[in-house]
């Protein structure tokens, strides 16, 4: 075990030497992806060959990974965000965080949030969601960050990304 300190508090860090670990199965298979050319949406044939392979509001962990999978390569979306969007993350920046004022984190959002670190990833994420109460617990946080915000949702590509998404989602009627 490691430990530092950060702003004169203790950190103590287990490696994986101390506790073996082992990537979760949607980070294996991301691992495997090939992103796709980027577009906004799938074509209807594409869109019937999910219906027929994706039609139950109550995916497996296995079909929930294969349909980010198949979003990422066919250009929806990028790893890094079908990641995001699994793992329950919704495009907010958490430098606006004030924990003393009500729903104080949904005030902005900037394409270059990809790739940094976040609280929020803590959370169960969509792959409960899907079972849990469906994929539509994610479409209203995702609509309530999106009201919230003040940058121009219609030019940022990570909202972009999401909306795309979550409309082949609803085309599927997932």
């Amino acid at each position: 075990m490691t430990m530092t300190t950060i702003n004169g508090f203790p950190i103590y860090a287990v490696t994986q030497k101390e506790v073996p670990c082992e990537l979760s199965y949607f980070a294996k298979q991301a691992l495997t992806w090939v992103e796709g050319s980027k577009r906004d949406s799938l074509s209807e044939e594409e869109i019937a060959d999910l219906k027929r392979r994706y039609h139950s509001g109550n995916l497996t962990e296995k079909e929930t990974t294969s349909l980010f999978g198949e979003m990422v390569e066919a250009g929806i979306m990028s790893a890094a965000t079908a990641s995001f969007i699994y793992h329950g993350v919704t495009p907010i920046d958490e430098s606006k965080v004030d924990l003393t004022k009500n729903q104080s984190v949904l005030t902005r959002c900037e394409d270059n949030f990809l790739g940094k670190p976040d609280f929020a990833s803590g959370l169960a994420g969509v792959g409960t969601m899907f079972g849990a109460g469906g994929l539509g617990i994610y479409k209203n946080w995702y609509e309530y960050a999106r009201a919230n915000t003040d940058v121009d949702v219609e030019k940022s590509g990570f909202f972009q990304e999401y909306r795309y998404f979550l409309d082949v989602l609803a085309r599927i009627g997932l």
